[in-house]
């Protein structure tokens, strides 16, 4: 077997793929993967912020579709006593890990780590969204705030399960494409925190309001009364 191919599972592909491309969209060159079609559609994609934001969703996404499959192979291991989940061989082998009744659970409250990490990704897509959805909001710098102290924390976690799989002697691909994905979230959240009050922010909240205007008049059967325009008319009546 050519070396490393031992590593391989294809049913990893489908998360590295998401994954790559989240990571992709927030670097520089993240502009040559938003599609024209997507731009004209999602008119933030011009932004850098609009990005970050695609680009943080994407990785999030990732996490928590691999933490849903550690769940299961969690529970796999729980139903049938051990056993192989995945593809694997020599230092690679994700049933030893995932399958040791030592290090499979979050010490004291007992709790599997891929339920964990459902339950954190979900809350970062929770706290992106928000933002994507409100980015002039009172309460994005708190939420960023939010979302950067989780992901600290978060590392700590990452450690201590690659210190796991040290101890083990095993590598689980799927528990550290999940590390993986909450670096390159923890990453992500620090770039959008960084980016707060920046002329592209600035921009963004303008595309932003201006696509709920759009979203009204598709409401109201293509009009809208402009806010200067309803002003005029309620002084007119007083």
């Amino acid at each position: 077997m050519v070396a490393g191919l031992e590593c391989f599972d294809t049913t990893l592909m489908p998360h590295l793929i998401i994954l790559g491309l989240g990571i992709f969209a927030l670097t520089p060159a993240g502009d040559l993967i938003m599609l024209p079609a997507l731009k004209s559609k999602y008119p933030i994609l011009e932004t850098k912020f609009g990005r970050t934001i695609a680009g943080l969703l994407l990785i999030m996404f990732s996490g928590f579709t691999v933490s849903a499959h550690t769940l299961w192979m969690h529970n796999k291991a729980q139903e049938m006593g051990g056993g192989s989940f995945c593809s694997g061989g020599g230092v690679c082998d994700c049933a030893s890990v995932i399958g040791n009744a030592d290090w499979n659970t979050a010490p004291v409250i007992g709790v599997p780590w891929g339920l964990l990490g459902m339950l954190a990704f979900a809350l970062f897509m929770w706290i992106v969204i928000s933002i994507a959805k409100e980015p002039s909001a009172s309460w994005v710098i708190t939420n960023l705030k939010i979302g950067t102290n989780f992901a600290i924390l978060g590392m700590g976690i990452v450690f201590y399960l690659m210190y796991a799989e040290y101890e083990i002697g095993k590598i689980c691909q799927f528990c550290t494409t999940a590390h993986a994905a909450h670096i390159a979230t923890t990453v992500g959240l620090f770039k959008l925190a960084g980016m707060h009050s920046t002329d592209d922010w600035v921009r963004a909240k303008g595309l932003v309001k201006d696509e709920g205007q759009h979203r009204q008049r598709r409401k109201k059967s293509g009009y809208v009364v402009p806010k200067a325009a309803q002003t005029d008319s309620v002084e007119e009546e007083e």
